[in-house]
């Protein structure tokens, strides 16, 4: 299973996670997000992003194979999708995503569903994380995403139930 961790490591010495979690380490009752009426301190915003990236390895994403094994274009971890506007949940999934050892990657939230299709199935993502009024087109593409195995919803204004299953 791919552990959860926020330090260093031989193969990934330097990483947005590990420097996140040691400045959160610094200054822990610091503000380190501002949106709208939401202020999060570092402390806050590190353990959101501990138990995001918990739950993605809970559902076994993570690295599987190391870089010493993959040519130049391959990438041995998952692919976690962020289909999210801008707000806090998007450093969030972004940062837990590579704690995790997994690779978050943005999606234009105007794409089609052709284009989303095309991005999910071209990158094998495993996992989406979306904000609820994009629900509806999550729900239209699933099934033609056959690696898309987890889905993450973030509740908005829009009121959107979970799509099914």
């Amino acid at each position: 299973m791919t552990e959860v961790s926020g330090a260093a490591s031989p193969d990934a010495p330097f990483n947005l996670s590990t420097v996140f979690r040691t400045v959160a380490e610094a200054v822990p009752d610091q503000e380190a997000l501002v949106w709208r009426d939401r202020r999060l301190t570092y402390r806050e915003m590190d353990r959101r992003i501990d138990g995001l990236a918990h739950w993605f390895v809970e559902r076994g994403l993570g690295r599987h194979t190391p870089r010493s094994a993959l040519a130049g274009h391959e990438s041995g971890q998952d692919h976690v999708g962020l289909y999210l506007r801008n707000g806090n949940e998007y450093p969030e999934a972004m940062i837990g995503a590579y704690r995790a050892r997994a690779i978050g990657f943005n999606i234009n939230y105007q794409y089609v569903e052709e284009e989303l299709v095309h991005l999910l199935n071209d990158a094998a993502a495993k996992a989406l994380v979306f904000h609820a009024e994009f629900a509806p087109r999550v729900a239209a593409i699933r099934d033609l995403v056959p690696s898309l195995e987890h889905l993450l919803q973030v509740a908005d204004e829009s009121g959107n139930p979970l799509p099914d299953g």
